[in-house]
């Protein structure tokens, strides 16, 4: 069987900022008292740093374009709300909110059927 070139279906492209302040944030949870999630960082933050690609957009911008698979995509927001959880906290029950929005979307379908 031939070996198949897949590229990660999802794109995302930061100015160098941003690019540093993500690598930055999966360094410190690099070291955070989580195994699992110490281990997720590092796999990606190596990855990041291996396949990256630092591009100029169409204003001469220096950009970094980023590939992810939809597990690493996972992951990723996993380690950061990990990373956040005692920084920002959750003064709002949005589940509820949710809850009340999909019933006002459900009973809107019904009343125009």
């Amino acid at each position: 069987m031939a070996y198949s070139k897949r590229i990660p279906p999802i794109k995302v492209k930061l100015n160098v900022e941003d690019f540093n302040k993500l690598i930055e944030t999966l360094e410190n949870m690099i070291d955070c008292d989580n195994e699992y999630y110490s281990n997720k960082s590092s796999k990606i933050k190596e990855k990041l740093l291996r396949y990256s690609v630092p591009i100029n957009d169409e204003n001469e911008e220096t950009m970094v374009d980023i590939r992810f698979y939809n597990n690493e995509i996972v992951d990723l927001f996993y380690i950061l709300f990990y990373g956040i959880k005692d920084i920002i906290p959750v003064r709002t029950n949005y589940f509820e909110v949710l809850l009340k929005v999909r019933e006002k979307i459900k009973n809107e379908k019904m009343e125009n059927n």
